[in-house]
């Protein structure tokens, strides 16, 4: 494979074990060859060593004794997620994006004199923008879709970096945010883009509540609904056909399972099986929360 950058290039050759190269930074379950990524533990090393499509690891020097029977590139560090974003601003300030002068648009498009929209985002056909909208850069968005009043579609998602100083690292995702058709995105919402490849996804037919918050990478299925002022948290996938009511919390990176229920005001922290239906701050079955419940009423 021929790799467009090569890790001795941006890191010391006598912290690289076997010299390679990649073609772009993403997380542990890269979806295309060549990535780069980084491990804080053991644990995720391992994982990562496991996935054919990464190429090289960022990980801790305590790890530097370990054996390790590998091909792929291991790049050791005292802080591998700061030398992986630190990395992540330098190749982000090196590339070159389109340079439109205007949106992608479908036919038949209502936009609000007032909203916002990228040179470099698309829309399909048939969409409507509502008042004080914002639809970022690498945004994708698909026929039928309807963009409530002062929604943000792409904005940047949260990730806490601190310099040797104390001031705050400034991280610009460059991932995006594709919404599939016949999705309803409604009043205050945000979807935050991603950071990798792969980009923040709505998928057909979904409704996103009012001042819902839906984090960067979370990838929501197919005909789910989402209500008001829910967040649900980056990386998470949702499966197709969940009910999320008002006011849930929903960790990241979790699991949530196709036709799952979760209820009013849940504060979720584990994986949700398919089909299950949970409630309570942490969530557990809905059942067993109702049971209790009841049995303290009496």
């Amino acid at each position: 494979m021929i790799f467009t950058y090569r890790a001795h290039d941006y890191f010391s050759s006598e912290n690289i074990f076997n010299r390679g190269g990649f073609s772009h930074l993403d997380e542990t379950d890269a979806m295309s060859p060549g990535a780069l990524v980084y491990c804080q533990n053991l644990h995720y090393l391992e994982i990562a060593l496991m996935t054919d499509n990464v190429s090289c690891i960022l990980c801790p020097s305590s790890l530097r004794g370990e054996s390790f029977k590998t091909e792929k590139t291991l790049i050791y560090s005292d802080d591998p997620r700061m030398a992986f974003f630190g990395l992540y601003q330098r190749l982000s300030s090196d590339s070159n994006f389109d340079n439109a002068d205007r949106p992608v648009m479908g036919e038949n498009c209502i936009i609000h004199p007032s909203a916002v929209i990228s040179p470099r985002a698309s829309l399909g056909n048939n969409v409507e923008v509502s008042a004080n909208a914002v639809i970022e850069h690498n945004v994708v968005i698909g026929d039928n879709v309807y963009i409530g009043s002062n929604a943000v579609i792409g904005a940047e998602g949260l990730i806490t970096l601190r310099n040797v100083d104390g001031t705050l690292m400034t991280v610009k995702h460059q991932g995006g945010v594709k919404v599939g058709a016949g999705c309803q995105i409604l009043a205050g919402a945000v979807i935050a883009k991603a950071l990798f490849q792969k980009p923040t996804t709505i998928e057909e037919n979904c409704q996103i509540g009012i001042m819902t918050n839906i984090g960067h990478g979370a990838n929501i299925g197919k005909n789910t609904v989402i209500s008001g002022n829910t967040v649900v948290a980056g990386r998470t996938r949702v499966g197709a056909g969940v009910w999320m009511g008002t006011s849930c919390s929903v960790a990241q990176g979790l699991d949530i399972g196709d036709g799952a229920q979760i209820k009013m005001g849940s504060v979720v922290i584990s994986n949700v099986a398919a089909g299950a239906v949970v409630s309570g701050n942490f969530a557990i079955s809905h059942r067993v929360n109702m049971t209790a419940h009841l049995r303290k009423s009496q």
